[in-house]
């Protein structure tokens, strides 16, 4: 099991890459890229979380991120010693072409499997993916 969900990982960030590549983007900067929104920003620690990255690993690539001018950094409203991260406009660019090459690769996978199976493996992660 666990060799074939790694397999299945690998295949699908593969998959990606080529978006990924193409704009100097490894698959933990997408970690945490996919996770943000332009809207409000999250903080560190459940930017960490949502991205299943340890959290010395999120600063690094959020640092990483922040100097390409893909993320933000702000001081909470209620609390100004909390600092949100999210996306600026430029990452929202970024964020949209890539999940259209998502959206491309998951539709090939639905095309393969069929829609009942797709939505059998989709479910199925789900519940994998829980704690």
């Amino acid at each position: 099991m666990h060799a074939a969900l790694r397999r299945a990982e690998r295949n699908w960030v593969r998959r990606l890459e080529s978006a990924l590549s193409a704009d100097n983007l490894s698959a933990d900067h997408w970690a945490i890229l996919s996770q943000l929104s332009t809207d409000e920003g999250i903080t560190m620690s459940e930017l960490a979380a949502l991205a299943r990255l340890a959290p010395s690993s999120a600063t690094r690539h959020a640092d990483h991120l922040a100097e390409r001018g893909l993320i933000f950094r702000v001081a909470a409203t209620d609390d100004r010693r909390r600092i949100l991260i999210g996306l600026s406009s430029l990452g929202a660019k970024l964020v949209a072409r890539i999940r259209a090459e998502e959206q491309i690769a998951e539709e090939e996978l639905r095309a393969r499997l069929g829609a009942r199976r797709y939505g059998d493996l989709v479910t199925a992660l789900g519940v994998i993916a829980q704690r």
